[in-house]
């Protein structure tokens, strides 16, 4: 009695394999669960080995020797995963045999086990609020996967709201910047063009990862440093830094007070602050499309004040800047200005610690 589950990816096989090991290694990480790839590879629960590599033979097959139970270590499964090419590309088969007495049971208890341990689990992962969850964390509220990462290592729409940022903000040789929320790091590549010295955080080890990339120079240099954080509790003393910026995640913060108060609190005496969040007008619309507009708060004028007089920011005011130059600038396809002109585009929040 076993277990066996496939998905057809388009995908030649060499392609799959890649793609699955990395998707594989990162979600088992999330959940606690190291996965060491290779010949020689094994996946560890903390301190205790779960499997380890019998057959590795890239793109064809995975194998491991799999200990379910370590309450009796002499049982010893085998969990398989292989790549089998399709016509249109490779079906990828996960199979886990012979496992079905570890229950104590071949049938009733093998069957309550897969309808709620796997059936249950994957209807609610297709269904509509998990599913759009999803998508949302991988496009826009916590970026992974190569999608991910092309799309924020050339963040190109968003390049119109660098520009109106860096407008506002007047960066120079001697500020010291944080951004909260760095994205793929294509901000702080234009931000560091005025001679600054800059630090920032993302929750994304993906977008950590390129934003490294994208401004390997300035980390050489000693200008930037870039760590995987939280904006509700940033790894910086007090009176750090002489200015920070947010741009495009303020609607996906939580605790919108704390990450404000964090910022203040990183601030020096002066230091200032601008962030950018779209307007309403942008739901529904290309630069905020189901199911991300639903899962992304678009603030009013008089919210975004209040807020930001709540972590104690005395001195705050809202900008309204017309976008498309900067689109235009930014070199926005003709057809897609649209999108910037006027207030549609978002605005600023402009505050400044006393």
């Amino acid at each position: 009695m076993g277990i066996r589950t496939s998905v057809d990816l388009k995908l030649d096989p060499s392609s799959a394999f890649e793609a699955i090991v990395e998707e594989l290694s990162t979600a088992l990480s999330r959940l606690g669960m190291q996965f060491q790839a290779g010949a020689d590879g094994r996946v560890m629960a903390g301190a205790v080995e779960v499997g380890r590599v019998a057959r590795w033979q890239p793109p064809e097959e995975i194998e491991l020797e799999w200990h379910a139970a370590d309450w009796q270590p002499a049982e010893v499964t085998s969990l398989g995963l292989r790549f089998a090419p399709i016509e249109e590309g490779t079906r990828v088969t996960l199979e886990h045999g012979e496992w079905g007495n570890l229950l104590g049971d071949q049938g009733n208890e093998l069957a309550g086990w897969f309808a709620s341990e796997v059936a249950a689990p994957l209807f609610h992962a297709m269904g509509p609020s998990r599913l759009g969850d999803w998508i949302t964390d991988r496009r826009a509220r916590r970026p992974s996967g190569p999608q991910g990462r092309a799309t924020y290592r050339d963040p190109i729409y968003h390049r119109p709201n660098f520009k109106a940022i860096l407008a506002v903000l007047g960066l120079g040789p001697d500020d010291y910047l944080l951004e909260v929320g760095c994205g793929g790091g294509a901000f702080l590549q234009d931000a560091l063009k005025s001679g600054c010295k800059a630090a920032a955080i993302d929750h994304s080890s993906d977008m950590v990862r390129v934003a490294r990339e994208v401004n390997h120079e300035a980390i050489q240099q000693n200008r930037l440093e870039i760590r995987e954080g939280d904006a509700g509790s940033l790894p910086h003393p007090d009176g750090t830094f002489t200015c920070a910026v947010m741009t495009g995640v303020f609607g996906f913060i939580s605790d919108p007070v704390k990450a404000l108060s964090e910022i203040r609190r990183v601030l020096a005496p002066g230091g200032r602050l601008v962030l950018f969040t779209g307007s309403k007008e942008l739901r529904g619309t290309p630069a905020a499309p189901e199911p991300v507009a639903s899962r992304l708060y678009f603030y009013e004028d008089n919210e975004l004040l209040e807020l930001a007089r709540q972590a104690g920011f005395s001195e705050a005011h809202l900008e309204h800047p017309d976008f498309e130059p900067f689109a235009r600038e930014a070199g926005i396809p003709e057809e897609h200005l649209e999108l910037f002109k006027g207030r549609g585009g978002g605005y600023l929040l402009v505050a400044h610690k006393q």
